[in-house]
């Protein structure tokens, strides 16, 4: 009976301790190869959305920065530079500008619109006088100082102190009169001629006065571009000295009647080498040659 009594406890100490792991595994959560969601409320806040060492795009726009700074000096630089270019161009057009008033300041004193000395500076004066002219002329009254005001200015006051009457054809007939005479440095006479000399022989046989030298005859009359050239203007050329150093008369068909150095008198042209590498520019002293068409 005890015997009995001893195995039915040990069966039921058996039966105890198989039981356990299978209780152990109904308290454990079931696991299985299936995908399965896990609860919302134990996965971490920025697990999936941002890596907490996720530190490469910082890095990388740092390095940016530094790359940037070069290219932020250069585009100073740059600006900075096209700002002095400008200032630079700006301080020449207001020389120009003041320089360009300031002859058209004098010209206004010579037609009598104006008795203000020439200053280059914009003055109510000056800005009224303008008005007056630009009214009696029928351009633009607005005081301005314009391309048409200042060529119409320049013409006015060239008709007012230039040589009248006098034609071109007949200071071109003249100066051929003299060909073959020789060149005689300051020769002012028909024994002998120097290029400004000559000049103001010839304007002076047609009763017409002129300077004596070449750089002041190259002061008188008005600008005529190669083109707008007729027959009694001048033209000028830098031989021997800088500027207006030599001076003939223009001819027509491209020439000038000139008293060179090697030849004396002669009609040369201007398309020759020599000439044309030297010419200077040329100038309107006849009023009867007419106004300059821009």
């Amino acid at each position: 009976m005890k015997m009995k009594k001893k195995l039915a406890s040990v069966l039921t100490v058996i039966m105890l301790a198989c039981s356990l792991p299978w209780q152990a595994q109904a308290a454990a959560p079931i696991v299985s190869n299936k995908p399965h969601k896990a609860p919302v409320a134990t996965l971490p806040a920025v697990s999936e959305v941002q890596p907490v060492k996720a530190v490469p795009e910082p890095a990388a726009e740092v390095k940016a920065s530094k790359q940037a700074k070069p290219e932020k000096k250069q585009k100073k630089a740059a600006a900075k530079k096209s700002k002095k270019n400008k200032e630079k161009q700006s301080k020449v057009q207001v020389q120009q500008s003041n320089w360009r008033l300031k002859v058209a300041q004098q010209k206004l004193q010579v037609l009598g619109f104006s008795d203000e000395r020439p200053s280059g500076r914009m003055t109510e004066a000056t800005s009224t006088a303008l008005k007056s002219f630009q009214k009696q002329h029928k351009l633009k009254a607005d005081g301005e100082l314009n391309d048409a005001t200042y060529h119409k200015l320049t013409w006015e006051a060239f008709a007012k102190e230039g040589i009248p009457k006098v034609k071109g054809k007949e200071i071109v007939s003249r100066a051929a009169k003299y060909k073959g005479v020789p060149y005689v440095f300051g020769g002012t006479t028909t024994k002998g001629f120097d290029c400004s000399g000559y000049v103001q022989y010839v304007f002076k046989d047609c009763k017409a006065k002129l300077p004596r030298l070449a750089d002041e005859q190259a002061l008188q009359g008005i600008f005529v571009t190669q083109k707008q050239l007729r027959p009694g203007d001048l033209v000028f050329f830098t031989t021997y000295a800088a500027g207006a150093s030599h001076v003939g008369i223009y001819a027509g068909d491209g020439q000038f009647w000139s008293a060179s150095s090697s030849k004396g008198v002669i009609l040369s042209s201007l398309k020759d080498d020599y000439w044309k590498q030297r010419y200077y520019g040329a100038r309107r002293v006849l009023i009867t040659n007419g106004e300059v068409n821009k």
